[in-house]
């Protein structure tokens, strides 16, 4: 990636820093020092950090990766996918908290709420509990219904959403707080307490023989709210008070429902494309038919998951390279990447191509083997689209532009509707594999066309 021109470093950077600090924030002190730096500095300095913020990622999604693998190694097929599916409909839920409050905090808390921090996220708290009650209420409602269409043991695990819900979606509020402040540190050290608590968690209900979909949710509740309650208490510990600003609520509330309301619609799109297919498989395959796509998907998340950790670390970075260096350079940034990715993703598709059966049997033992070729290319080839759609989508969302975000993703939704429903009904997990391919190559193509042709800030739509 290139950098942008700057000027030639003069000062130390300590003493470059202190006396911006005492001027204004550290976050402000932190882009004064950059914009002064050669680019082999900023190139280190941003290494640094998103070194870190890979790390916070690796250890929030491996912990993910490595329960969900033990789960999938413990349980029948059919439980793994009663516990798959459970998942997806958490994801659903997962996806409008992140448009709400998740995003518009990486977007706002980078620079519009930075000095009144701490004043901030206690808004923000109370906007979790305002939105999770109604949600977790829903789930209680419709678990009953959901129930005659699947085994009650996922009617156990949906459930148990309404409880752990509210707690698993405490800590993305905790992370997209990380983001904001551009301090991935405090985030690697609440990941690896996540890591640890989760796996032993997962592995204790297994060693007493109680491990089930509705338990192995129970326990990443319990290690979520651990975590969040841990750095909250230290952010209240050590953070400088914020000031009470007046009307905080309703500013706070007016600014993330103005984003949040495209990026909302833009979830509920997103999610059908990506979920629709487990929830799909057992009307003719059966829920080992869900959990067989589960296992499998699994193989693409540790270069994903990593590549996410960047993006996400990546829509603060956008906001700020527009502000101060104009829309054009944040868009060259964004198609930069792209060509960076792309091959590295490619190469990701080819080792796990090259060595699928044996990562297969490390992974699950002798559970889900002998897979079809083409549901293992088509997986091993979601990094590569799915990391393009990112890069695309992160851009337009730094440019405060979801509802462009919001149209690619209902092509997405209607390529999986019209093209990946009746493949996936007529070839099982293979075809789910394909439709989600196509899928995102829909999304790809709005998107880079919007990004291609967006030349500033315009009315968002009503």
């Amino acid at each position: 990636m290139n950098l942008p021109d700057t000027q030639t470093k003069t000062d130390a950077p300590q003493a470059l820093l202190a006396s911006q600090v005492q001027g204004g924030s550290t976050a402000r002190a932190w882009d004064s020092y950059l914009s002064k730096q050669l680019p082999f500095d900023r190139l280190r300095a941003w290494t640094k950090r998103g070194s870190q913020s890979v790390l916070q990622q690796g250890l929030f999604a491996g912990a993910h990766f490595c329960a969900n693998v033990l789960i999938a190694r413990w349980l029948v097929p059919e439980s793994y996918g009663a516990f798959a599916l459970a998942y997806a409909f958490f994801l659903l839920l997962l996806s409008v908290y992140m448009a709400l409050i998740y995003e518009p905090v990486l977007v706002y808390g980078a620079v519009r709420y930075r000095e009144s921090l701490v004043a901030y996220v206690r808004v923000l708290l109370g906007g979790h509990a305002i939105l999770l009650a109604p949600m977790s209420l829903l789930i209680v409602i419709v678990a009953p219904v959901i129930g005659r269409f699947y085994s009650h043991e996922f009617q156990q695990g949906f459930i148990s959403l309404a409880g752990a819900a509210p707690l698993l979606l405490l800590v993305w509020l905790v992370r997209g707080v990380f983001y904001a402040k551009l301090s991935p540190r405090a985030g690697v050290i609440a990941g690896g307490c996540y890591f640890v608590g989760l796996l032993f968690g997962i592995a204790a209900l297994h060693y007493f023989g109680i491990l089930s979909p509705a338990t192995a949710l129970a326990a990443m509740a319990a290690v979520s709210l651990a975590v969040s309650v841990g750095w909250l208490f230290a952010m209240a510990k050590h953070e400088r008070e914020s000031p009470r600003v007046p009307g905080m609520w309703s500013k706070v509330l007016s600014d993330h429902w103005s984003y949040g309301r495209w990026a909302a619609l833009t979830a509920l799109a997103s999610w059908i494309p990506a979920n629709i297919y487990y929830a799909l498989l057992p009307a003719r395959f059966g829920l080992a038919a869900t959990a067989t796509l589960r296992a499998v998907m699994n193989l693409m998340y540790p270069l994903l998951h990593s590549f996410t950790a960047l993006l996400t670390l990546l829509i603060p970075i956008l906001v700020r390279q527009r502000e101060l260096q104009g829309l054009q350079r944040a868009k060259q940034t964004t198609v930069q990447l792209i060509t960076l990715y792309v091959p590295v993703g490619i190469i990701y598709l080819v080792i796990v191509n090259t060595f699928h059966n044996p990562l297969l049997r490390i992974l699950y033992g002798e559970r889900y083997r002998d897979l079809p070729a083409l549901m293992i290319f088509c997986v091993t080839l979601l990094p590569v689209t799915t990391g393009v759609f990112g890069l695309l989508s992160s851009a337009l969302r730094s440019f405060e532009q979801p509802h462009l975000v919001f149209r690619g993703c209902v092509a997405s939704t209607l390529s999986a509707i019209v093209v990946g429903v009746p493949i996936t009904l007529r070839f099982g997990v293979s075809g789910a594999a394909a439709a989600s391919v196509l899928n995102d190559l829909a999304a790809i193509a709005v998107l880079g066309a919007y990004l291609a042709t967006y030349k500033g800030a315009t009315e968002v739509p009503a």
